[in-house]
């Protein structure tokens, strides 16, 4: 649910309606409204579509994510609903992470 009320916040905050996030990401207005009320999860593609269409980084999506069992929770969800080629992404992107310098 929080990447749901993040999709709303910046939309919002960028002013535009669903229907012109829809026309500029290439979803249906219903597809955004249901990506804003938690009814549907968006792929990895559609929150770096998001993402860039509202000049906000990615990470800021997520930001709210307090404590570990809502990461956790977040992540199952992800990995759970990602399709063949998005999980292979998605394992690509965790083991660059896992091999990246600690700061």
């Amino acid at each position: 649910m929080v990447l749901a009320k993040a999709i709303k916040k910046y939309r919002l905050g960028k002013g535009i309606t669903q229907a012109e996030l829809a026309i500029r990401s290439g979803f249906d207005p219903k597809t955004i409204s249901r990506f804003e009320t938690g009814e549907y999860v968006p792929t990895v593609e559609a929150v770096y579509k998001f993402a860039e269409i509202l000049g906000v980084p990615v990470k800021e999506f997520f930001a709210d994510l307090e404590g570990e069992i809502e990461q956790r929770a977040f992540l199952f969800e992800v990995i759970h609903n990602a399709d063949a080629d998005e999980l292979k992404r998605l394992v690509d992107l965790v083991g660059k992470a896992r091999k990246a310098p600690k700061p």
